[in-house]
Parts: C-alpha cells; sequence; structure tokens
C-alpha cells in the first residue's frame, strides 16, 4: 500500500506539472484638532475665591491688598476657529496626477460619476468593484479637467458628466474602458502578414507546450498548421508516456482513461474518439493551432472559445478520458468531466469587463 502511495503521488506531480506547463495567464493622521475645549483664561478672576470665615476683625483689612483684577485677561491668544476651512482644495474631478493615493482618488470619483449616468445598456461596468480596479490599474494619464478627447482620465470625466447625462448613448462609450475612439483608440494593425515573424503559436492550449519536445520546439512553432502531420509522431510518443504514468492514477479516482493502445480508424483510441459528432480528438491536434467554429451550434471550446472557458481542463479531458462510453463518478466520461472538479482555478483572478475590451488591464 505503501508503494502504492508514493506511485500516486509521484504521478499526482506528473499530472501538475503537465497542468502547470499547459497554462498561458492613510490616511494620513489628521492634524491635532485645534485646542478650542481649552478653557481661556478670561473666566478665572480672583473675585471667584469665597471668602475667609474667620472673625478677624482686629486686623486691619487688606484693602490696600491690590486685587488682581487688574491682570488683563488673555484675550489675545487666538484661537485656532481662524484657520481656513480647506474648501479650496480641488475636488477628485481636477484629476490629480502625483501619487497612487491621488489617482485612487480620481478613480473614485469617475467610477461613481460613470456608474451614476452610464446604466442599462449604456452601462460600462458591472459595477463600482469593476470600475475602480479597471480605473487603478489602467493608470490613464490624469490630463485636464475639461479634456473632450486624448486617452486621459479627464477626458473620461467630461463625457461621463453632463455630455452623458444628455445624451448617454453617445458620450458613455467615451467614458468607457475603451474611450471610444474619442477618449482613447484600439487601434488594430493590418500589416500584411510578410512582415511578421511568427516566434510561437497555440491555437489549441496546451497541446505543443505539454505534447512536443524541446528538441523540436522551435521547428514546431516555425513550421505551418498545413505540415502539422510531420509532428503526429512527437505528439502520439509523449500522450503515451504521459498515459502510462497516469492512467492508474485516473482509474484510482473513478475517472475511465481512454487507451492508446486499442486502434480506431487506424489512430490510438484516444485520438481516434470523437468528443462531439463527427469531431475526432485528432482534429484538434493536427493541426492544434487552428480554432475552428461551428456558428449552428453553442459556442464554447472547442468549438470557439470564451474568455471564461476552462480550457486547459477540457484540453485534458479529451486527452485522457474515454468519451462518451467510460464510467466516471457518477455519469459518462466527456469533454467537461475534469472542468468540474476543477483541475485548475475555476474562473480569471479578475472578474471580465461586461463590455469591450472585456480583458481587465494587465498586472503592474
Amino acid at each position: 500500500m505503501k508503494e502504492r502511495e508514493i506511485k500516486m503521488n509521484r504521478n499526482y506531480w506528473i499530472l501538475s506539472a503537465v497542468v502547470s506547463a499547459s497554462a498561458f495567464v492613510v490616511g494620513c493622521s489628521s492634524d491635532p484638532a485645534p485646542a478650542q475645549d481649552a478653557a481661556v483664561a478670561t473666566d478665572v478672576q480672583a473675585t471667584d475665591a469665597p471668602a475667609a470665615d474667620a472673625p478677624a476683625t482686629d486686623a486691619p483689612a487688606p484693602t490696600d491688598v491690590p486685587v488682581a483684577t487688574d491682570v488683563p485677561a488673555p484675550t489675545d491668544v487666538p484661537v485656532a476657529t481662524d484657520v481656513p476651512a480647506p474648501t479650496d482644495v480641488p475636488a477628485p474631478t481636477d484629476v490629480p496626477v502625483a501619487t497612487d493615493a491621488g489617482v485612487s482618488a480620481s478613480c473614485l470619483a469617475y467610477c461613481t460619476q460613470t456608474m451614476m449616468n452610464c446604466t442599462g445598456a449604456n452601462a460600462q461596468y458591472a459595477d463600482m468593484n469593476e470600475c475602480n480596479a479597471y480605473c487603478t490599474q489602467a493608470m490613464w494619464p490624469a490630463g485636464m479637467t475639461g479634456d473632450t478627447s486624448g486617452n486621459t482620465l479627464g477626458c473620461r470625466v467630461y463625457h461621463g458628466g453632463s455630455p452623458a447625462m444628455g445624451d448617454p448613448g453617445t458620450h458613455c462609450p467615451h467614458a468607457g474602458p475603451s474611450g471610444g475612439g474619442v477618449c482613447g483608440n484600439v487601434n488594430f494593425r493590418n500589416d500584411p502578414p510578410t512582415m511578421f515573424r511568427r516566434v510561437d503559436r497555440m491555437g489549441m492550449p496546451a497541446v505543443s507546450t505539454a505534447l512536443v519536445g524541446s528538441a523540436r520546439k522551435n521547428a514546431y512553432n516555425d513550421a505551418d498548421p498545413a505540415g502539422d502531420m510531420a509532428f503526429a509522431g512527437d505528439f502520439i510518443t509523449t500522450l503515451t508516456a504521459l498515459h502510462g504514468a497516469l492512467d492508474d492514477d485516473f482509474t484510482q479516482l473513478g475517472l475511465a482513461p481512454c487507451s492508446m493502445t486499442t486502434m480506431i480508424n487506424g489512430l490510438p483510441s484516444c485520438l481516434g474518439q470523437e468528443y462531439a459528432p463527427g469531431r475526432t480528438v485528432a482534429s484538434l491536434v493536427v493541426p492544434n493551432d487552428v480554432i475552428n467554429i461551428d456558428t449552428s451550434v453553442a459556442a464554447g471550446f472547442p468549438n470557439g472559445r470564451l474568455l471564461s472557458d476552462p480550457v486547459i481542463d477540457v484540453t485534458l479531458g479529451v486527452l485522457f478520458l474515454r468519451l462518451g462510453s467510460g464510467t466516471c463518478g457518477m455519469g459518462t466520461c466527456s469533454a467537461t468531466t475534469l472542468a468540474g472538479l476543477p483541475l485548475n482555478p475555476p474562473r480569471n483572478d479578475v472578474a471580465f469587463l461586461t463590455t469591450f475590451p472585456y480583458l481587465a488591464p494587465a498586472h503592474r
């Protein structure tokens, strides 16, 4: 039993390595309060002392003792009430530039305004948190109050204010993350393909990373998808080795692995099996950097690819499980079986936006 546990642990880490290799993603304390509560000495008068009760009638009355009433009361001590109120501090819409704290304050004002004026079909963010996170990470240039164009926070604040209140359909996109072509623009390159040199390709996630050895990696990346049959032997050799190391662990987990030794239509069963009617796993691997989409059925990896699709778990599912006929837990093995566990994080670390460009800014 101990030998078995060691083997399972070793194989678990091999699977983890495959999964890892496949993933390409003061408040300053305020000044002391003015001493307005301090008692002003004008209330202290010597005459407040109680008269003595001793009957010292034979003693001369100390009428010549000057009473301290002529001591000037410290009325000239300035009380801190003349400190000017900070009414001249510019509102956050003035977009201060200097510090991260200033940017955060401006993002708060920007998001409060945008969330209030751009709602429903004109909404630019799902909620206040999404807006503030995007604004803070985007680090747009501050610009100036009243900017009507340019990729600045000032421009977005302007269009998200009165203009958005009067015509949200026109101005809310300008206040949004992309700038709507007024406060920013997304420039797509339209150079011919011959102007570029390919250094990597990964249309089908994880396959080239996990199934092509390092000695052949550069040759694979330099090749075109039409010539991927030349690498079929690499795919089969590596996948067979991975099944040899991991199949017993899948079985122990109640998952039915596919076979690399039995054949379907001249291919190992894992590659010859269908992940959808008429679609073999081999068609995902050769060529592997082409993702097709059938618009007659629902979109979702491997039929196209949604941002929220758990692509690595799906890829591992179709490469390792016996689809459609194997038993996985209480049901039949499918392309989404491992995504239901899941082996990888079930969602992106930052929520996707509800409008273009949909992706949050890159982490700094």
